[in-house]
């Protein structure tokens, strides 16, 4: 007990204390004015009364700031919950946009190439790489097809199966080293032939032999199958010129193609089950 009297600073908070509540219960009753001491004491008190105020101020106003931040977090937490939901939405909508595409154009090359006999398929392996030299489909002898139907995309040609099985088939593209389309240009009628290069394969591009030197085939040109070989109908669309160059020899040139087919991005193909359209050479 003496210790707490001892201590300065206890005595003097409790002093102030208890002056403070004097002070407030004197405040409350009515008289017409304070007197010396009351006002006295209301001078020393007021500015602490002020102090006191503020600091409970400053607490409520800090705790408001917190329980604001609180409220902002969870609505932040809402409104992301919201947004992914939105973008999910939205990228459904949009592969929805990608798939109708799709079917609509391959209806319309159904309807548009009807004297072939077609089925759809998928293409479930490819080759190592980034562009598709060869790949596996979801259909084989089951399904009508054989070796050496051709196969398309709504785009344009892509190869023919060069094996099968029951419910597969191996698909070689036109990009390959290992193809030969034979082909024409469209605007001069020149017969040609397009080949897969090992150079040029793994940029997606084939090469087009056999160009004499007078020939005016020319950049653009659009080249499409002729229908000799014994594979390709004629007037399958293959690709343009994309650059006309000399051959090492020089006696004749050879032409850059550029497929009108995307081996980079092949995911449907259809398959021409009927050969009775081609032309023997």
């Amino acid at each position: 007990m003496s210790y707490f009297f001892k201590n300065k600073y206890v005595v003097g908070l409790i002093f102030i204390t208890v002056v403070i509540f004097v002070f407030m219960g004197m405040s409350t009753v009515e008289r017409p004015k304070a007197n010396v001491v009351e006002n006295a004491l209301g001078n020393i008190i007021s500015p602490i009364q002020k102090f006191i105020y503020n600091i409970g101020e400053s607490i409520e106003n800090t705790f408001h700031f917190f329980r604001e931040i609180k409220t902002l977090k969870e609505q932040n937490e809402e409104l992301s919950v919201k947004l992914d939901q939105l973008e999910h939405e939205n990228r459904s909508i949009q592969e929805l946009k990608e798939e109708n595409r799709r079917l609509r154009e391959m209806l319309e090359l159904k309807e548009r190439m009807e004297q072939f006999d077609m089925v759809g398929a998928e293409i479930v392996s490819k080759n190592p790489g980034n562009w598709f030299h060869t790949f596996i489909i979801d259909k084989g002898t089951a399904h009508g097809l054989k070796k050496k139907c051709a196969v398309i995309t709504t785009k344009g040609l892509v190869g023919y199966i060069n094996d099968i099985g029951t419910n597969w088939a191996s698909v070689i593209t036109i990009i390959d080293s290992n193809s030969s389309v034979a082909s024409h240009v469209v605007r001069t009628q020149d017969i040609t032939i397009v080949k897969g290069d090992l150079t040029l394969q793994d940029q997606g591009l084939c090469k087009m032999t056999y160009i004499s030197k007078g020939s005016d085939i020319i950049a653009g040109d659009v080249i499409e199958t002729s229908g000799m070989g014994g594979i390709y109908p004629k007037g399958l669309l293959v690709g343009k010129v994309k650059e006309i160059k000399p051959e090492a020899h020089g006696i004749s040139q050879y032409a850059i193609i550029e497929p009108a087919v995307n081996f980079e991005r092949l995911n449907e193909v259809f398959v021409i089950r009927n050969t009775n359209y081609l032309i023997s050479e």
